[in-house]
């Protein structure tokens, strides 16, 4: 049979048996989880230091706020295009001010003004 060209070995429906193994794209393992706390505790914590006065926030709460503006920062740093990193990290503290202002009331002060 030499020259007969013969159908790939299928393991399963789509995979070759001769493919080598490929990790997921989008694995969660426990460093990127860590990586995740770490930045966006950076991430919030500048977000709040971007807003004028004091914030009545929890320290659990920015750590939040600077997680899914991480999260939300790199999605649309993404599908904007950005190629470079310092431009998505500004797009992230942007977006953990927004967050960190409308959490704590849009930046309005309660009760009665003190003149």
């Amino acid at each position: 049979m030499t020259g007969a060209a013969t159908a790939p070995c299928r393991v399963g429906r789509h995979a070759l048996a001769s493919a080598p193994y490929r990790s997921r794209e989008y694995d969660i393992d426990i460093n990127n989880i860590i990586s995740a706390i770490i930045v966006g505790a950076i991430v919030g914590g500048l977000g709040r230091l971007v807003i004028r006065g004091r914030q009545n926030i929890s320290l659990l709460m920015t750590l939040g706020i600077g997680v899914v503006a991480a999260l939300a920062g790199t999605f649309l740093a993404a599908k904007l295009g950005v190629g470079s990193a310092w431009i998505e990290f500004f797009i992230q503290v942007g977006l953990a001010a927004v967050g960190v202002t409308l959490y704590t009331g849009g930046g309005r002060s309660r009760g009665r003004s003190r003149r």
